[in-house]
């Protein structure tokens, strides 16, 4: 674990000078760069490190030729093929496309993280604990940077550029086509409205009805979205033997929502992206109250976009604090949540994280991949 602690460790110090020091823009934007290096040599050089790693890695091989990108061929969404196609185009070496995965990833979650919060290295040190046990899920990743850098549009109220990247992310990962919600969403919400949207999902989710809606959207969407929704449901029991880690999740998720709600009044007048992201927030929350007890899938897979909205929310309550010390200290709170919100992240499948396995670091190491 040396190597996240390490990096949750370098991600406070950054937090702490950036509030603590009045930096120049050049030492800021050095900073940015050796943090953006880390990340992307960290994700891009892993070897048989992070889940799917034998999924992702069998597909890489099986795409030869143009054909082959079909969804038919392989299951996975068109424009990953293609994206996995044109850097072979370049190279068959998997790592190459690993690194430049993570180069667009890293670079489309910095260029966000850095317009939605002013507290840019807290973000990145929440979002780098809370993210880590989707690490190996490349399609959804990059469809979740796609979607969080086109939320500026909302907000900018250009519908077409907001679109037309939520059609590509959904090339990237189907689940991508929920974020659609958020375009309408871009109001304050009232608290009854919050108290009704929650109460309704919870009662919703006591139900089979989740488990048959989504098992008929599956079918409308197609025989690849069939297949998709067909495997999902196949493994839903199997799922629901872990559901206590969600249950304690969602608890927590809970908790922060009352605090970010609280708050909404005195951050929504200077922090202008505020109001959608916690709006965002709440629909995570009544996703994993519609799914905690039929498709554990969709409380991890469904809600991704939304629940990821935490870590610029967790930054943005810096903003509350007066004075460098208080300042922080908040941040040091925070330092503690990442470390806990790290294990969360990857206790489901731990030893697929621990110890970190990458093209130079304990490359010897023997991991039984799955």
């Amino acid at each position: 674990m040396i190597i996240y602690f390490s990096t949750i460790l370098i991600l406070f110090a950054f937090s702490a000078m950036d509030i603590n020091f009045e930096l120049s823009p050049r030492t800021k934007r050095w900073m940015t760069i050796f943090i953006y290096l880390i990340l992307v040599v960290q994700v891009g050089l892993r070897w048989e490190t992070g889940t799917d790693w034998n999924i992702y890695h069998d597909n890489f091989e099986s795409i030869t030729d143009l054909s082959s990108t079909s969804p038919l061929e392989n299951g996975m969404e068109y424009g990953y093929n293609l994206f996995m196609f044109a850097c072979k185009l370049i190279s068959s070496n998997y790592s190459f496309f690993l690194l430049i995965h993570a180069i667009i990833y890293y670079f489309l979650i910095f260029k966000s993280f850095r317009r939605y919060t002013p507290f840019f290295y807290v973000s990145l040190l929440m979002f780098y604990s809370l993210s880590m046990g989707m690490m190996g899920s490349n399609r959804q990743l990059i469809a979740f940077a796609i979607c969080i850098y086109a939320l500026r549009y909302v907000i900018e109220r250009k519908p077409l550029l907001f679109f037309i990247l939520l059609f590509v992310a959904i090339n990237f990962h189907t689940s991508a086509v929920l974020f659609a919600i958020l375009y309408f969403l871009d109001k304050p919400i009232k608290l009854y409205f919050v108290l009704l949207i929650l109460a309704v999902t919870i009662i919703i989710g006591k139900t089979q009805l989740p488990y048959t809606l989504f098992a008929s959207i599956g079918k409308l969407g197609g025989s690849h979205a069939a297949d998709k929704a067909s495997l999902y449901l196949s493994g839903a029991n199997e799922d629901l033997q872990s559901a206590g880690v969600s249950i304690i999740g969602l608890f927590k998720r809970v908790v922060f929502l009352v605090f970010f709600y609280y708050n909404r009044e005195k951050l929504r007048e200077t922090l202008p992206y505020y109001t959608i992201l916690l709006n965002g927030y709440i629909i995570g929350i009544a996703f994993c109250f519609l799914f905690a007890n039929s498709l554990v899938i969709m409380v991890s897979r469904g809600s991704f976009y939304f629940t990821m909205m935490e870590p610029l929310l967790l930054a943005s309550q810096i903003s509350l604090f007066k004075g460098e010390h208080n300042k922080i200290i908040a941040v040091t709170v925070l330092l503690v949540f990442a470390c806990i919100f790290l294990f969360q992240s990857i206790s489901s499948f731990p030893n697929l994280f621990d110890p970190y396995k990458g093209l130079f670091i304990n490359s010897g190491f023997s991991r039984e991949m799955y």
